[in-house]
Order: C-alpha cells, then structure tokens, then sequence
C-alpha cells in the first residue's frame, strides 16, 4: 500500500486528518511502530501521484508556488515536489515518528547530494486544525494527499474533504490518491466492517471507495480528472506490491 510516507496514508501515519472515528481501530501505533524504526516503507523514490502530479505542474513550476502535503509520512513526496516544482512545501502528518523520520531523511537526501535542495518543512499536524487556523486557511496553491482517504471511516472522509476544501485557495488544485475495489493486494482481505460497503480491516482500517463516492464528497471541487489506474508500488526487501487506486485532480470552487 502507498503513500507519500505512510500506507495507505503516508499519510495514513496515524491521524493526519485529526481523531479517528471511535468504531475504526487506530492505525497511529502501527504507522509509529514503522516509521520510528526509520524504515523507509516505500523506499526513497516518488509515488505514483508525486510523479503524475509533477507532469502535471512542471510547466507551472515557480518559486511561488505553495504546496501542502496532508499525511507526509517520512517526507519522500513532500521532497520530490519541492524539489522538481522549484518551491515551498510543508509537510504533515499526525504522527511525530513519521516527522522525525521526515526530518531525518531530509537531512540525509542534502548529504548525499551537494546539489540537492529542498524547500520543505515538517510539521506534526493535521489538516482540519490547519483549516482553523487564519494562516493556512485558504493558502495553498496544491493540496497533495496520498492514500489517506481510504484510512477514514464514512465521517472521517467527509470531513477530511471539508478540511482539504477549506486550505485549498479558491482556484487552486487538489491531488489525491486512494484505493479502488479493484485493487487486488488489499481488498476484501481481513475482517469486513458492520454497516459498510467495501470496507475492511486488516491491522488498519481500509475503504475501497467508488467514483461516485469521491466525485460526493469532494463537491467543493471542480473535478479535472479522475481516472483509475494499475501500477507497481516497490517495497525495498520485500515483494513488489500491485495496485489498483484512483487518481483525483480537482480545481477548488
């Protein structure tokens, strides 16, 4: 499972997205547990919607671009981004192992390379309260979030939306990422969920949700794009997972 950092949710590191829903098992000790052993779970390259959102962006590419990442687990999409769109970004995540991780791996990519420069902070937050507070609400010209959504329980996902509506500035994009039904590594594995469709929990909780589901909850954006798309996603010594997920861009109203 992917993220910018964190399965299913780099975030899905915890609670990028501010407390669970009670009835949905708690992923942060999990997402701790993995990030405080410095493991790098999907190893040092970009994900699959870093690199669509760069192909995207490229020609947009400016030092006043500001972008936040919603669930940045241990920086590796925060990076790519500043470094290939040549601008700030600010990284969260609810988990402070996965901002140490972050803040560590920073420091590590500048050492290997002298040229390397990354305009990134981190920062142990979510994005509801970053939504309350006057000075990153409304802010962002790009809103990145990687596989968090599907981490969420049904009122989660919606306020999660809200939250990402109201940090984005009127006109700005938003790309998100989450698993389909089709996905064939995650669904329908573990214990199904009382009262839900397509929902399951296998160590963490998991929606597999329908386009019809995304284009609902995401009504404060004008949806650009929403493909579903199959894809290798590495695990550096383990087996390469295969996925299935779909791939949003949305304008905000």
């Amino acid at each position: 499972m992917s993220s910018s950092g964190g399965s299913g949710g780099s975030r899905g590191s915890g609670s990028p997205f501010g407390p669970p829903e009670p009835d949905i098992p708690q992923a942060s000790l999990h997402w701790d547990r993995r990030y405080g052993g410095d493991e790098r779970i999907w190893g040092d390259g970009p994900s699959e919607l870093a690199r669509l959102a760069v192909a995207r962006l490229r020609p947009y590419a400016s030092p006043e671009l500001s972008i936040l990442d919603v669930g940045c687990g241990y920086g590796r999409d925060a990076r790519y981004l500043a470094a290939e769109l040549r601008c700030h970004a600010l990284g969260i995540d609810g988990s402070p192992a996965a901002i140490e991780a972050a803040r560590k791996e920073h420091a590590s990519a500048l050492r290997r390379s002298r040229e390397a420069q990354f305009d990134v902070e981190y920062l142990v937050s979510d994005v509801a309260t970053l939504a309350a507070d006057s000075e990153h609400a409304g802010r962002y010209d790009i809103v990145f979030t990687c596989n968090v959504y599907h981490l969420l329980g049904p009122i989660g996902r919606r306020e999660f939306a809200a939250a990402l509506a109201a940090v984005t500035r009127p006109g700005g994009l938003l790309f998100l990422s989450t698993m389909s039904p089709r996905d064939p590594e995650h669904y329908a594995k573990g214990e199904p969920v009382s009262g839900e469709e397509r929902s399951w929990v296998d160590r963490v909780y998991l929606h597999f949700c329908t386009a019809e589901e995304l284009t609902r909850d995401f009504s404060g954006f004008e949806i650009l794009d929403l493909d579903e798309r199959s894809y290798d996603e590495p695990h550096p010594g383990a087996a390469t997972h295969h996925h299935t997920s779909w791939f949003l861009e949305g304008r905000r109203r």
